[in-house]
């Protein structure tokens, strides 16, 4: 899972054995060590919430989902669940969770635990 940080947003990309654990496991979660053993973690996980949450605690940052919208998302064909949660001082977190499908710029890169993207049937048809 990767995790992309930019102001008051949150990105995380999923390969398909994380979106494998998190319908299993109900959980998928990352660390990230530093010198003088220090870490930053993150993890996504399925819980009984009622909407998208974003909590960060001792080092870790936690992103929970509800169960219905989760796996509703780990078994079809969407590509992501975004969701804006309003910050005390006024401004927004932007929380945006991906299926990770391969860079088109680089391809030498493993693919083999990404999302194919899906070619609409007329764009098939050019391609030949």
């Amino acid at each position: 899972m990767k995790l992309r940080c930019i102001e008051n947003s949150l990105r995380l990309r999923l390969k398909k054995s994380d979106v494998d654990s998190l319908a299993e496991d109900k959980k998928v979660s990352v660390s990230i060590g530093f010198p003088a053993g220090a870490f930053l973690k993150y993890e996504l996980c399925v819980v009984p919430v009622d909407s998208v949450e974003a909590i960060f605690e001792s080092g870790m940052i936690s992103i929970r989902l509800p169960e219905k919208l989760a796996m509703g998302w780990v078994n079809s064909e969407e590509v992501g669940i975004e969701k804006n949660i309003e910050l005390p001082n006024g401004q927004t977190l932007s929380i945006l969770i991906e299926k990770d499908f391969p860079c088109k710029n680089r391809p030498d890169e493993d693919k083999s635990d990404t999302f194919q993207e899906l070619v609409p049937e007329e764009e098939k048809d050019q391609a030949c």
